[in-house]
């Protein structure tokens, strides 16, 4: 099976929920984590902790992309760009410093987040955090891509995308929604779990990639949904 989620924005409950639901084999599944793991949510500092240890644990079946919100934390720590800090950044720190009392432990962690790949691709999908360029080849992509607006990926058409990933869909987050659709080329997989508008609506997805159904953690109903993936 292959496995995707996207923007966990510090639910960690909601991820150790899904995870033991599906009862997802990692020796053998795959799962690819698809950025913005931090910021939003309280337990930011558990949820790098939990995804590190997986991808460490499993380096061959479990990745983990690099979102905005690691790019905004890298920036911060790196060139002291205070950007991060008005998008939940104070909170994080502070979270962070909780959760690795030891500075040694929190900077190693703060790193490893910081330097997540772009791009994942494997025999099937390519996995992004917002979108690509598709004037840039694969394994050239500039970091500009994990900020670009859902209204530009989706401009670029499918026949250029497609030509771009030789014909495999893009599999990516970024941008909450309420419900995930499959057009052919895309799936925005972003649930919005602790920034949706509307609280209600608020959720945590683990797509599978292979059945194209999809497990819903709803933080404010404290429940889990099976979906289907809507094609059109």
């Amino acid at each position: 099976m292959k496995y995707f989620m996207t923007d966990v924005h510090g639910e960690y409950k909601g991820l150790e929920l899904l995870l033991r639901y599906a009862e997802i084999d990692f020796t053998k599944d795959q799962l690819v984590f698809g950025g913005d793991s931090i910021n939003r949510g309280r337990q930011s500092g558990k949820v790098i902790k939990r995804v590190k240890e997986l991808t460490e644990a499993y380096p061959q079946n479990v990745v983990a992309l690099i979102g905005n919100h690691e790019e905004m934390m890298r920036d911060y720590y790196q060139r002291g760009n205070g950007l991060w800090l008005s998008h939940g950044g104070k909170d994080t720190i502070r979270d962070l410093e909780r959760t690795f009392p030891n500075e040694k432990v929190r900077t190693e962690h703060i790193e490893w987040a910081s330097n997540l790949p772009l791009v994942y691709e494997d025999d099937e999908f390519v996995y992004t955090h917002a979108g690509l360029n598709s004037f840039e080849p694969l394994d050239k992509q500039s970091r500009d891509i994990i900020w670009m607006s859902e209204f530009d990926f989706y401009s670029i058409s499918k026949e250029d995308l497609m030509s771009l990933t030789q014909r495999r869909p893009v599999v990516h987050g970024h941008t909450p929604c309420e419900r995930i659709y499959f057009e052919g080329s895309r799936l925005n997989c972003d649930m919005g779990s602790n920034t949706y508008m509307i609280e209600e609506e608020r959720g945590l997805g683990l797509v599978n990639l292979t059945e194209m159904t999809y497990l819903v953690y709803r933080q404010y109903h404290k429940k889990i949904e099976k979906r289907e993936i809507a094609r059109f």
